[in-house]
């Protein structure tokens, strides 16, 4: 997943790194088997497999870089893999499969769609997608969208903070305070294939929004997988 037409102001990659409270919006809304793998072949930080892991699920990740920090499970990750590219990678070859993932969208022409293609030819579950809610409402996609309808549809009330993965030990330089995930700007959403019931209509669902004591519970979680308030601790 080459970024040759990446925007400036864009992380080359497309790397911007979801919250765990996203992934298991997504697990109380879906009907995961937990006899299926879950597989994340972008997984960047591996916040959907460490959410899947933690609720039961066998969940592995995959990215074009190794960007785990090192004391994340390594177990969990199946090494650098481009999910666009020839090779083909072990958990391709799983019985039960589904594809979860915050997939690129805009570090070059077309990736999503044809990252969304890849998924739905490799998975034989559940294909499901973070993505922002625009992407669905393009010209340019009807037709994809016609040949590949999904089941559902899940907007989030709660706009999702998506911080770029070089960003998130980023301090105020007023308070001394994280900046990663304090608020998000854009609507996202998940959109779900269920390979195993494939329907024409697509069923809209709302993710309630979180109280705001939940707010801070769920960044405090994310601040401290991944290092971020650890270190500021130590510094203290």
């Amino acid at each position: 997943m080459t970024a040759s037409h990446a925007r400036p102001d864009r992380h080359p990659q497309d790397w911007y790194v979801e919250q765990t409270w996203t992934v298991r919006a997504l697990m109380q809304m879906v009907d995961f088997d937990r006899d299926a793998t879950i597989w994340d072949p972008c997984c960047g930080l591996g916040t959907i497999p460490f959410a899947f892991s933690a609720a039961g699920f066998t969940a592995m990740g995959t990215d074009l870089v190794d960007r785990w920090l090192a004391w994340e499970p390594r177990h969990l990750f199946m090494g650098e893999h481009d999910f666009l590219g020839d090779q083909v990678h072990m958990l391709e070859r799983m019985a039960r499969l589904n594809i979860v993932a915050n997939i690129p969208y805009g570090c070059a022409p077309g990736i999503a769609e044809r990252f969304v293609r890849r998924a739905l030819m490799l998975a034989s579950e559940l294909v499901c997608i973070l993505v922002p809610l625009r992407w669905r409402a393009c010209e340019g996609r009807y037709g994809f969208f016609q040949e590949y309808p999904p089941q559902l549809k899940l907007e989030f009330c709660d706009r999702p903070s998506m911080p770029p993965g070089t960003a998130l030990a980023a301090l105020d330089p007023k308070t001394k305070r994280p900046t990663a995930w304090k608020r998000g700007t854009i609507d996202y959403m998940w959109l779900v294939w269920d390979l195993r019931a494939p329907t024409r209509d697509t069923i809209t669902r709302i993710i309630p929004p979180r109280t705001a004591a939940q707010k801070l519970i769920d960044r405090d979680f994310d601040l401290r997988r991944v290092g971020v308030l650890h270190k500021l601790e130590m510094a203290a």
